[in-house]
């Protein structure tokens, strides 16, 4: 396995949302296409996966690139909240999650991702979106 190359987001900060907890949120401004964070990822073992599934880290866990994977990212995708019209996404590989901004995001803005779940995927976490 590589030893994954880590670019901390020196353009955003977490804080506490009024809604949804913490969030992250743009410090400078970010525009389209920049890499907002590319940060390590834990690699789920197979035989933890039903396991972990039962916990509040079910809703952390990404698939890695070619599905064959569950991942935890590390940094700062922990914390991004979901939008339909999200300004961020994520790129995962075997052992790194990548943020990149898919359009600009200004200076206090929130940065958010579209977490690609089902319908009930949602009604299990009470319907929060």
């Amino acid at each position: 396995m590589r030893t994954p190359s880590f670019k901390p987001g020196m353009s955003v900060t977490v804080k506490t949302t009024a809604k949804r907890g913490r969030g992250v949120f743009a410090v400078k401004r970010i525009s389209a296409g920049d890499i907002i964070e590319t940060a390590p990822a834990l690699v789920v073992p197979r035989e933890q996966i039903e396991l972990l599934a039962s916990t509040f880290l079910c809703h952390y866990m990404f698939k890695s690139d070619n599905n064959r994977h569950l991942v935890i990212g590390l940094g700062i995708s922990s914390m991004l909240n979901h939008s339909d019209e999200a300004n961020a996404e994520f790129l995962i590989t075997f052992d790194t999650i990548t943020i990149r901004a898919l359009k600009a995001i200004s200076v206090g803005s929130e940065v958010t991702i579209d977490y690609r779940w089902r319908p009930e995927e949602w009604s299990e976490v009470g319907g929060i979106k």
